[in-house]
């Protein structure tokens, strides 16, 4: 499956919106070089977040690009009117899940 914004390797190229992982910060390892002038990173951590977004987005549904273009349509025309309380309501639901 293909989603939009990571490509088969994991990596993203454009930011995804919405609130997947918790961020996590690195730690250093247990036994960082004494040698002044030699860097180094654990990017295991990274890694495994990267992991966990390409996981979580893998379960997202694709957009019906048709469904849209539908709907779309069909508030345009006015055959469907939109109701304002119930999208407040939607998005309360949408921000709860989101927290």
């Amino acid at each position: 499956m293909l989603i939009r914004g990571v490509d088969s390797m994991g990596s993203f190229s454009t930011m995804m919106q919405g609130r997947l992982a918790a961020p996590q910060t690195a730690v250093p390892p247990a036994h960082s070089p004494a040698s002044p002038g030699v860097d180094s990173a654990d990017v295991s951590a990274t890694a495994a977040l990267l992991q966990s977004i390409v996981e979580t987005a893998s379960g997202i549904p694709d957009v019906d690009q048709t469904r849209v273009a539908n709907l779309q349509h069909a508030l345009q025309s006015d055959a469907v009117q939109a109701n304002p309380q119930q999208i407040e309501q939607s998005f309360t639901e949408l921000e709860a899940l989101l927290a």
